[in-house]
């Protein structure tokens, strides 16, 4: 396995054969980079089409088989989510990425996992409980159910989606997984449970929310988009909930138990007093 990596980064890839570091706007470079790898997969943040293009091409031209975009998003197959402006770009990659593979050009698998089943997703505030405020978000009462994905299944998924015996199954689809499916609720339960906190509820209504972040975005004013996850994950028809869809079975992939959510807040919680002591 290769890391490929922009030229100026100080970091180095752990767990990586080895890493390269190129220019990322640089075909050329990319070209030789990729050379001899079956399959390239982008852990680019906020993708854009125009950058897209440029490694996809350099892919093709170094005869790899396979490109994997970095998609990583929730449900990406419905319309109303195709609305959304957080997705903007990750949907015209979608389409491009379909027309190289209907082009006969390259082979493409997309991995989306809802939101991360991380700490800084869950506790603070934003979705569910916040454990400083000790204020919980309720988004339309809260009961709604979503899929949300711990960042090692997230890996774990895409290395088993390219394995030889899952080829044929996931060439030129979006593979869905999820490690857990919560509601707010039931996540401000658990964490009230562990912490003795009694939350505030803040309850709001996902269609006024929504339509204020579209309101605003139409004038220009980006500072709302954030708010465009919400009924991403929980609102009406966006697909938040995509069990139905889930290739976990096939991949191999468990469920998370109840015990095994809890026990993995009750760890996130450790590491938190860890470093307030």
């Amino acid at each position: 396995m290769t890391a490929i990596q922009r030229k100026d980064s100080p970091n180095h890839a752990k767990g990586a054969a080895k890493s390269i570091k190129v220019d990322l706007s640089n075909e050329s470079q990319l070209t030789a980079a990729f050379k001899d790898q079956d399959v390239v997969v982008s852990a680019l943040p906020n993708p854009r089409l125009s950058s897209d293009k440029i490694w996809m091409s350099a892919a093709i031209s170094a005869g790899v088989k396979r490109i994997v975009p970095s998609e990583f998003s929730t449900n990406l197959e419905k319309p109303l989510s195709r609305k959304l402006p957080i997705v903007t770009e990750k949907v015209a990659i979608r389409k491009y990425v379909e027309e190289l593979a209907s082009s006969g050009n390259i082979e493409w698998t997309s991995i989306n996992n809802g939101p991360f089943f991380s700490p800084f997703i869950w506790t603070g505030g934003w979705m569910g409980p916040g454990i400083s405020s000790k204020v919980t978000s309720l988004h339309d009462g809260g009961d709604k159910i979503v899929c949300t994905t711990s960042l090692e299944r997230i890996g774990e998924a895409v290395a088993k989606a390219l394995l030889p015996e899952h080829a044929e199954e996931t060439k030129n689809k979006p593979i869905y997984v999820y490690s857990a499916a919560i509601s707010e609720r039931k996540m401000t339960s658990i964490v009230s449970k562990l912490t003795g906190i009694v939350f505030k509820e803040n309850v709001q209504s996902i269609d006024d929310i929504t339509k204020d972040a579209f309101a605003a975005h139409e004038k220009g004013d980006m500072s709302k988009n954030m708010v465009f996850y919400i009924p991403f994950c929980f609102g009406d028809g966006y697909g938040g909930d995509f069990r139905y869809m889930a290739s976990n079975q096939m991949l191999g992939l468990k469920e998370m138990t109840d015990e095994e959510v809890e026990g993995s807040i009750k760890g996130w919680l450790k590491k938190r007093d860890t470093r307030k002591a």
